[in-house]
């Protein structure tokens, strides 16, 4: 008879947690008021933490705000990027 491995989440810093089974990392953050608890696919602790550190870097460069932006308003902000260009690297609108 083949009995299941059960494993258990083990803390070992500030939003890193160890799975005791199989040693992978994973994330524990919590913000605008849900929390997510990605693998960080590793077994190395150094390159968890590394891995912890851009998950939360690139969660705070997302705008919530910005979710429900059209298409036509993505190209009018990206049409102010460009309007200090020279008019010849710039392409004119059909």
């Amino acid at each position: 008879m083949i009995t299941a491995k059960s494993g258990q989440f083990q803390k070992v810093g500030e939003c890193l947690y160890r799975y005791s089974s199989n040693g992978v990392y994973y994330a524990r953050i919590k913000g605008r008021g849900k929390e997510i608890r990605p693998s960080l696919e590793t077994t190395d602790r150094a390159l968890a933490k590394r891995m912890l550190a851009q998950l939360r870097d690139t969660r705070r460069q997302i705008d919530p705000s910005r979710g429900k932006t059209t298409l036509g308003e993505i190209c009018d902000r990206y049409l102010l990027t460009i309007q200090h260009h020279k008019p010849k690297t710039t392409v004119a609108p059909l």
